[in-house]
């Protein structure tokens, strides 16, 4: 009677045009949820000159009777004399939406805690990362210093060198696994200014976790490993064979 569409109700009221034409047809389980029913109605007839009240009351004596039941606030306004029903309208059907959104969100909140739990479990059993470098060894004792007084020994004369002799210098923290003759095996971290020595019979095996920061020579010949900072070297066999090559190499400069 007063002429106004949806769309004007809609850019007043700040109620979705969809949610309108809902009401209009009396399709209430299309909105999110029957509180928003009641402000929606509330907004409509104020805006088109209704009585708010009257409006809400008689959408939930006919969808939500058991509010008014309920609500001691409202048996003033049920007893006014609802607006007479269109019997060609077919009856609303329980808001059950609602409801089922509720079910869907504890399920997968459920589902959420037992994956977390299940990852939690599994971080707890794997194993040690193979990249954590191992403790450090304690360094050798250091021998007491001889008093004056005492006797000065000869020194030992020098023990026959191996055939072959490997040279380790570091220049920064690395670790080392050595394996000699293939049954003498060790590994330890050695720390910027170390030296190692090796001796073998036949052949030594060697894996460095920096093998940019190692000078390596090998019966006194310089070895290069040509690999920078940070890369690893693994299992880099030096034999009697790398000891001939490395001559060959110097002579034939």
């Amino acid at each position: 009677m007063r002429e106004i569409n949806l769309r004007d109700i809609a850019e007043r009221t700040k109620i979705s045009f969809r949610y309108l034409e809902a009401m209009e047809a009396d399709r209430f389980d299309l909105l999110p949820a029957p509180i928003f029913a009641k402000g929606f109605l509330r907004e409509y007839a104020r805006y088109v000159g209704l009585s708010p009240d009257d409006v809400v009351n008689h959408y939930l004596s006919v969808h939500h009777p058991e509010e008014l039941a309920g609500d001691p606030k409202e048996d003033t306004k049920v007893r006014t004399k609802p607006k007479p029903i269109d019997p060609g309208q077919p009856p609303m059907r329980r808001n059950w939406s609602y409801g089922l959104i509720l079910a869907l969100a504890g399920l997968i909140l459920l589902v959420l805690v037992f994956l977390a739990a299940y990852l939690s479990d599994q971080r707890h059993d794997e194993p040690a990362s193979s990249n954590d470098a191992p403790p450090m060894t304690a360094p050798p004792p250091i021998a007491p210093v001889k008093s004056a007084s005492q006797p000065v020994a000869a020194p030992a004369p020098p023990e026959a060198t191996a055939p072959l002799e490997v040279s380790l210098d570091f220049t920064k923290d690395c670790w080392v696994e050595a394996v000699t003759d293939g049954k003498n095996r060790f590994s330890e971290l050695r720390v910027q200014g170390e030296a190692l020595q090796l001796e073998a019979e036949k052949s030594i095996v060697l894996t460095l976790g920096n093998a940019g920061a190692v000078d390596v020579q090998v019966n006194g010949y310089p070895l290069d490993l040509g690999k920078k900072e940070g890369e690893v070297v693994h299992d880099l066999l030096i034999d009697l064979d790398t000891v001939q090559a490395l001559k060959t190499k110097k002579e034939a400069r």
